[in-house]
C-alpha cells in the first residue's frame, strides 16, 4: 500500500510542555463503550469502522474472507449476511467457522465486530442479521450510484436478493432508492423505529447516519429521536481539508449545545491517512471510517478476479486467492491502525484543548486552536 496523502497536514499534534513532570505511560486500552439509551453498554475494540464496503464488486467468498480479516483487527465492519454468503451458508463475519482446532484443543473465536447497514428499502436484510450485531446503522441519507441517480446498481440488488439471472429485480436495471423507512411517516416517528430496532438487536447500539447538507436543521431533529449515536457522512461533499476539520469540530459543538455531550459522533471523511484519523478524533469525532484504507484491497481483488475470468473465459474458474487477501489485511492495514493507535494513545497525556496547534492563522481562527509560538511570520 502506498503512503496515503495527509489532508490535515496544517494541523500538528502538540507535545506536552517542556517542564511537564515525567509520568509513565497509562495502561493502553484501545476499546470503547457505547451507551444505549436504555442503559446497556456496547463494547467495541477500536474507534474505527468500515462504513460502506462495495461488497458487490468482489466474489462473495472473497468478500467474506476480507470482511472477517478486517474485523479480526478490531475494526467494525458493515455487512449483511447476503453481502457475504449465499442463503444456505454462514459467513465467517457472522459467526461461521467460529472455532478452530489447535492440537487436541478447540479454540472458540470471540464475536467479530459487525454493523448492520439498515437501509430504508431493507434489500437483502434478514432477521438473522440482528443476531450478534454491535451497531445498527439506520441510513437516512440517500446514496447516489455511479450514474448520479439515487439508486442501487443491478450488481448490488443481485447480491442482496439472490435473483435468478432470467428474472432479475427491475429487469436488471437500476432500482430507485428510498429516503425513509416505509413504516415511518417522518422524523417525528423515527424514535419509535429506533426503539423497535433495539428490541430486534438487544445488544447493539442504534445509530442514525445523516448527510451534512442541512445540518443545522436536521441534526437537532435526529438528536430529538434519541439515537445511541450519529454518523455524519462527510464524504458526500467535496470538502477542502479545512472544511473537513471545521465541520467535525462544529458538529461536535452543535451536539454539545443540544445537551448531547455524551452522544458519540462518528464521521465518514472520505480519503484520509492514519494521522488524519487521529486528528479528527482530537477535533471531536469519537470514531472514524477507514473506507479509503480498505479500498485498495477491494480494487486488487476485483482486478485479479476480472483478469482470471478473462484468461480462463469462465467467471466460475476465477478462484479467489483468499489467503493472500487475508495476509494483505493483516500486514498492510495493521500498519495504519498501529500509527493511529500510537497518536491517539499519546493524547491521553493532555487536556483536549492542548492537543492540536497550527502555523496558519486561518486554521487557528476557524478551529479555535493555538498558533505555534515560532520566531517567524507563518502567514496563512
Amino acid at each position: 500500500m502506498e503512503s496515503m496523502k495527509e489532508r490535515l497536514e496544517k494541523i500538528c499534534f502538540l507535545p506536552p510542555p517542556m517542564d511537564t513532570p515525567w509520568v509513565g505511560a497509562p495502561a493502553e486500552d484501545r476499546s470503547l463503550k457505547v451507551d444505549r439509551v436504555d442503559g446497556k453498554q456496547v463494547p467495541l475494540k477500536l474507534p474505527l469502522f468500515w462504513y460502506d464496503p462495495p461488497w458487490s464488486e468482489v466474489a462473495i467468498d472473497s468478500a467474506d474472507a476480507i470482511a472477517a480479516a478486517v474485523a479480526r483487527l478490531g475494526v467494525l465492519v458493515s455487512a449483511l449476511r447476503s453481502d457475504l454468503a449465499s442463503a444456505d451458508e454462514e459467513p465467517e463475519l457472522h459467526g461461521g467457522n467460529s472455532s478452530e482446532t489447535i492440537g487436541v484443543q478447540t479454540q472458540v473465536a470471540e464475536e467479530l465486530p459487525r454493523m448492520i447497514p439498515y437501509r430504508p428499502e431493507r434489500y437483502g436484510l434478514s432477521d438473522r442479521d440482528f443476531d450478534g450485531a454491535a451497531v445498527v446503522d439506520v441510513r437516512l441519507a440517500m446514496r447516489r450510484n455511479s450514474t448520479g441517480r439515487f439508486a442501487f446498481t443491478p450488481k448490488e440488488i443481485g447480491r442482496w436478493e439472490a435473483t435468478q439471472a432470467g428474472a432479475p429485480l427491475a429487469g436488471g436495471g437500476w432500482v430507485p432508492a428510498a429516503s425513509f423507512p416505509p413504516d415511518v411517516d417522518g422524523l417525528s416517528k423515527l424514535e419509535g423505529k429506533l426503539k423497535q430496532l433495539r428490541l430486534l438487536a438487544e445488544n447493539a447500539a442504534v445509530f442514525v447516519s445523516i448527510a451534512p447538507h442541512r445540518l443545522n436543521e436536521e441534526l437537532p431533529a435526529v438528536l430529538s429521536c434519541q439515537p445511541d449515536g450519529v454518523i455524519l457522512r462527510l464524504n458526500e461533499l467535496d470538502l477542502s481539508s479545512l472544511e473537513l476539520a471545521h465541520c467535525v469540530k462544529q458538529t461536535r459543538v452543535m451536539m454539545d449545545q443540544q445537551q448531547c455531550e455524551h452522544l458519540p459522533l462518528w464521521v465518514v471523511p472520505g480519503e484520509i491517512s492514519s494521522t488524519d484519523a487521529a486528528k479528527l478524533m482530537a477535533l471531536g469525532a469519537n470514531a472514524v471510517a477507514i473506507d479509503s484504507w480498505c479500498q485498495e484491497l477491494v480494487d486488487e481483488v476485483r482486478d485479479a478476479q476480472q483478469s482470471a475470468a478473462s484468461n480462463s473465459g469462465y467467471t466460475s474458474l476465477a478462484a479467489p486467492k483468499t489467503q493472500e487477501w487475508v495476509d494483505w489485511v493483516e500486514y498492510e492495514l495493521s500498519r495504519h491502525i498501529e500509527r493511529f493507535d500510537g497518536l491517539t494513545h499519546a493524547m491521553v497525556y493532555q487536556p483536549s484543548a492542548d492537543r492540536l496547534a497550527t502555523l496558519s492563522a486561518q486554521w487557528a481562527s476557524k478551529l479555535s486552536i493555538p498558533i505555534l509560538d515560532v520566531p517567524f511570520d507563518p502567514g496563512s
